[in-house]
């Protein structure tokens, strides 16, 4: 065995495998010397980093083998300009958060005081004569009154009890073609309808409809002609607008028929005259 191995060459040969790190540029250092704040000093330190001088830590920084935080002055720094950032970032947020309190205490104000306008508008509504009903684009009741239920017969005052103001009920099954229609006219054109007098079953009815949202939202004031406080309010109030609108055709009319037209018109002042006193007795 040792003869196999007699002639085994055992000699080594080496070759430099320089390990160290290559010396940084001094550009570098003097930018690391500048962050850490210690650009204008002697750079002898303080040692606290474990390093001779400011310039050999920021040496081993280019290098790889340290870290800023190392050294106690950047270290300490940086940890006042955080605690600094803290408090203003907590500052800041708790003026938004007052903000946003006294927001949400204004919008809650504003809230109540829209409800209670509401159940004003609400209760004003089934308190007046007048049929009064407000609808959406696709003619679904939004707000409806008392007079409007009724005029609708028992049925819509049993629907009443379940749907409090037909909400969401459809006036295409509530009305007839030729009054529904008029709705769409209003809500098509954004055009106002007013005092349209229509046949509804055995009533006549006088209807104004006005544009409240265009093409989205209209309502309408219907009232009863055949209600005596009505019939007498609107036989005034026509008359006076016949006489105003042929006020000048009846002077004409005068100078040709003499007393006649003069007559006339005496006469329908009269009558305008004996329902405004007789509806101001009523009324005292």
């Amino acid at each position: 065995a040792m003869d196999r191995f007699r002639d085994m060459d055992l000699s080594r040969s080496f070759r430099a495998d320089d390990q160290s790190l290559p010396q940084p540029p001094p550009e570098k250092i003097q930018q690391i010397l500048k962050e850490l704040d210690k650009e204008g000093e002697s750079n002898l330190g303080c040692g606290a980093c474990g390093y001779a001088s400011c310039r050999d830590f920021a040496t081993a920084i280019a290098q790889g083998l340290a870290i800023p935080e190392m050294c106690n002055t950047f270290a300490i720094r940086n940890r006042q300009d955080h605690i600094r950032s803290l408090k203003i970032s907590n500052e800041k947020l708790a003026q938004t958060q007052e903000a946003l309190r006294k927001s949400e205490r204004i919008a809650q104000r504003e809230k109540e005081a829209a409800r209670e306008a509401t159940e004003i508008v609400r209760r004003m509504l089934h308190k007046l004569p007048s049929m009064v009903v407000i609808c959406d684009q696709n003619l679904k009741i939004l707000q409806t009154n008392h007079s409007f239920i009724e005029l609708l017969g028992e049925e819509a005052s049993e629907i009443n009890e379940v749907v409090p103001g037909l909400a969401g009920a459809d006036l295409k099954t509530l009305l007839p073609y030729h009054f529904y229609n008029l709705f769409t006219y209003v809500l098509t054109h954004n055009e106002s309808i007013t005092n349209r007098d229509i046949n509804f079953e055995d009533k006549i009815l006088n209807v104004s409809i006005f544009v409240i949202e265009k093409e989205k939202i209209v309502g309408a004031v219907i009232r009863d002609m055949s209600a005596p406080e009505v019939q007498k309010e609107e036989v005034v109030k026509r008359l006076t607008e016949v006489i105003d609108k042929n006020l000048g055709l009846v002077q004409q009319i005068g100078f040709i028929l003499g007393e006649g037209a003069s007559e006339t018109e005496r006469m329908l002042n009269s009558i305008i005259e004996s329902y405004k006193s007789r509806r101001d007795l009523k009324e005292e």
